[in-house]
């Protein structure tokens, strides 16, 4: 019969079942029971740091449609920083009616965000 041996990346604790599938089971349920912390912190700062954050996509739906000023309380700090570099780089290439919408955008959010 063979087992399936599996290691914990964080503690090292050994988990032996007798199929794949099991180990895997197990290994999770260790996982999210002893280092939920850190199981957490794993999930959030894969996408938080991307442009496939949900916040930054609304944001750039939010500045193609217009519909950015009216909802700027949604978006907060991070998400405009997220974005500011690409929108500052691609600025020049998107049709003048967006470059307007940033640039007012970029006023609008320095503003805001800045402290004083």
């Amino acid at each position: 019969m063979k087992w399936f041996k599996l290691q914990c990346p964080r503690c090292k604790t050994s988990v032996r079942r007798q199929s794949r599938g099991l180990a895997l089971t197990a290994l999770t349920k260790h996982l999210w029971k002893y280092h939920r912390a850190w199981m957490l912190s794993r999930m959030k700062s894969t996408d938080k740091d991307t442009l496939n954050n949900p916040h930054v996509l609304r944001l750039l739906q939010d500045l193609v449609t217009g519909d950015f000023i009216p909802g700027y309380r949604r978006y907060k700090r991070k998400h405009y920083e997220i974005l500011k570099p690409v929108l500052d780089k691609l600025s020049p290439f998107m049709p003048i009616e967006i470059q307007l919408a940033w640039r007012g955008i970029d006023k609008l959010a320095d503003m805001l965000y800045t402290k004083n």
